[in-house]
């Protein structure tokens, strides 16, 4: 008996082409750990650990006391920053506390009698500022009402020293012959300004100043400048700027001219 050989049925001996490996999928979460220490009895074994030298967490602190400590450390520093802030709160008055008004152009100020009473500040004319000439009043850095545009008063909003300053620049109204010098007085005559307290009766005089005029010298313009720095004052004390002129010559407010006020508290 004979076998036959299928010839050409579609078949031939070849190795098998497997498929590529498929990329691989991402592994599992891994299970959490499900173990737990006691803080006390787990045991910190670095070197100390400091802040500006000072330890915060030593060796061998179990972690629950080094946990303590390290916010022990911070709550306290916490509470001297706020301690500072509040400090600074309560300080915010310096330099945000202060008052400054220009006269520009000035006021007329009609000449006195040449006397020893009207060559004291006190009995000298208060200088009033209007509003359109306050540059500012600030306390706490906020607008204040310091200065009273009806009476000329300014009331210390808060204790603490203070920088008191003033500074007048006045020119001659005729600009001839001697200017100031032509005052007719024959002994020479003074304008005179300075910072008081209100009143007569007991005025304190904080700051004063005089420009004396000499018949026959040539003056253009007169200049005043001073005032008291760091000087203590009360919240409630009040004070003035007043003038006087006694020169002989009615001064005429002159563009340019001016008169100026300023108090800063600075601790």
């Amino acid at each position: 008996m004979s076998l036959n050989k299928c010839k050409n049925c579609g078949c031939e001996d070849a190795l098998v082409t497997l498929p590529p490996c498929p990329t691989p999928g991402g592994c599992p979460d891994p299970e959490p750990c499900s173990e737990v220490f006691d803080a006390q009895c787990v045991v910190y074994t670095g070197d100390d650990i400091l802040c500006n030298e000072e330890t915060i967490v030593a060796t061998d602190s179990n972690i629950a006391n080094a946990l303590n400590s390290v916010v022990d450390y911070y709550c306290n520093e916490l509470t001297l920053v706020n301690g500072y802030i509040t400090t600074l709160q309560n300080n915010q008055g310096l330099f945000d506390t202060a008052f400054r008004a220009s006269l520009t152009p000035t006021i007329n100020v009609n000449t006195v009698a040449a006397s020893l009473a009207n060559s004291s500040i006190i009995n000298g004319v208060t200088i009033i500022m209007s509003a359109g000439n306050i540059q500012y009043q600030l306390t706490d850095g906020a607008v204040g009402t310091q200065y009273n545009t009806i009476t000329g008063v300014w009331t210390c909003p808060q204790t603490g020293k203070y920088d008191i300053n003033y500074n007048v620049y006045l020119t001659e109204p005729s600009q001839t012959g001697f200017g100031w010098g032509n005052t007719p007085t024959t002994t020479g005559a003074a304008y005179t300004i300075g910072v008081t307290s209100p009143g007569v009766t007991g005025t304190t005089v904080y700051c004063a100043d005089t420009y004396t005029i000499v018949k026959g010298v040539f003056v253009s313009r007169i200049y005043l400048t001073g005032g008291i720095q760091g000087i203590t004052l009360t919240a409630g004390t009040q004070l003035v700027l007043r003038h006087q002129n006694m020169t002989g010559i009615n001064y005429t407010a002159t563009s340019g001219d001016n008169i100026d006020f300023a108090i800063r508290r600075v601790g």
